[in-house]
Formats: C-alpha cells, structure tokens, sequence
C-alpha cells in the first residue's frame, strides 16, 4: 500500500510539473528581431548624411513596434517575413509632424524595411530613403 501511494505521488508530481511548465505563456513569434533595440546611425540615403541619435529605442514584439524616446512616443503595427519589415503608424496622434519620425528613419506612416542584417545583437534595415543600424539593448 505504502508503494501504491508514493506511485501515485510521482504521477501527481510529474502532472503537475508538467502543467507550469506548459502554461500559456505568450513568447516572440520574430526570432532574434523581437526585443528592444538602440539605434546607433540613421543614414539619410537622398543626402548620404548620418545621424548618431541618442536614447532612441526600437521595440519589436508580436505584431507591434513601439518607438520610445526614452518613453513610448509611437506604437504601430509590424509585418515581418524575415526579409523586410513593415511599419504602419495608422493612430499616429493628429497633430502629426512630418518630422516627428525622422530620428527613427521614419519618414512615412508606412514603411517597408528591408533586412540587411539581423542576429542576437546587430540589425540593419533599409528603406528608399534610410538605412537604420541598430543594437540590441
């Protein structure tokens, strides 16, 4: 009898364990892009001018973006196949200043990126009009 119950203690242990283990945690969908990123140059590509911003974060999670500047300053949606990357703004505020998103490399409320590089600590995107490399934060 005493091995019958420690049995079914293990079983019960094994269930249990197996439960918080699977528990509906929702993880990154993207890879190495989800996380948060500093931006470290933005190159105007009209100009060929370089910019070195400082405190401005990419965040990528999911399906969204967040800008922050050291606070969230714009959360759009986001498309990623692996090799280009969508951001759309469709609830940037009223009174949107065309330039508001330049020190991103934003210049319209939808842009597609292409991926020029992309792992654990590095990425660089590329726009016609902008070329972003970033770090991982």
């Amino acid at each position: 009898m005493k091995r019958y119950i420690t049995r079914i203690l293990a079983l019960v242990a094994v269930v249990f364990t197996l439960a918080i283990l699977s528990s509906c945690r929702k993880g990154g969908i993207n890879g190495e892009l989800d996380g948060q990123w500093r931006v470290l140059t933005v190159e105007d590509l009209s100009t060929g001018t370089v910019t070195e911003p400082t405190d401005i974060f990419y965040c990528f999670y999911l399906h969204t973006v967040n800008l922050s500047h050291p606070t969230v300053f714009a959360t759009g949606i986001m498309t990623y196949s692996g090799t280009s990357l969508t951001l759309e703004f469709p609830y940037f505020p009223a009174n949107y200043n065309e330039g508001a998103l330049l020190p991103w490399g934003i210049y319209d409320t939808e842009t597609n990126f292409k991926i020029e590089k992309l792992n654990s600590d590095h990425l660089t995107i590329a726009s016609t009009k902008s070329r972003i490399i970033m770090r991982k934060f």
